[in-house]
């Protein structure tokens, strides 16, 4: 019986410490979001991994993958205007450097196993329209 209290503290321990000892995923969990900002009112669509989104006036707020942030690319479309994809680099997110200090290793593998420890190098990206050639 003492065997399984122990094993029972141990166990709430190690939950406790897992879910308070992880700061980028906390703080910056679920997937990153960036701002599209253009020079244009004409409604767009915006193609990500995460998401369509149709019929958006920018600037508009669009979530992107956590897990693919390196190279994933962003498109914007219109009927009359072209423009260039959006290709995303990830940098360190700063919350990361917290688990070093206070969470050690158990932080740090919680936020490496949920991608916490990047994020998009730039929140905010702006296009530039060009209008499409008339056939």
């Amino acid at each position: 019986m003492k065997e399984i209290k122990s094993l029972s503290l141990l166990l709430t321990l190690v939950v406790v410490l897992s879910l308070t000892t992880s700061c980028a995923t906390i703080v910056a969990g679920g997937n990153p979001k960036i701002t599209i900002v253009g020079d244009q009112t004409e409604p767009v669509t915006i193609i990500t991994e995460k998401q369509v989104l149709e019929n958006v006036e920018l600037p508009a707020k669009v979530k992107v993958n956590r897990h693919h942030i390196d190279g994933q690319r962003v498109q914007v479309k219109s009927e009359n205007y072209d423009y260039k994809d959006i290709y995303l680099e990830k940098s360190l997110n700063e919350w990361t450097l917290g688990n070093i200090l206070l969470g050690g290793l158990i932080g740090w593998g919680i936020d490496l196993g949920t991608n916490c420890v990047s994020k998009p190098s730039k929140s905010v990206y702006y296009l530039e329209a060009t209008p499409k050639k008339q056939e």
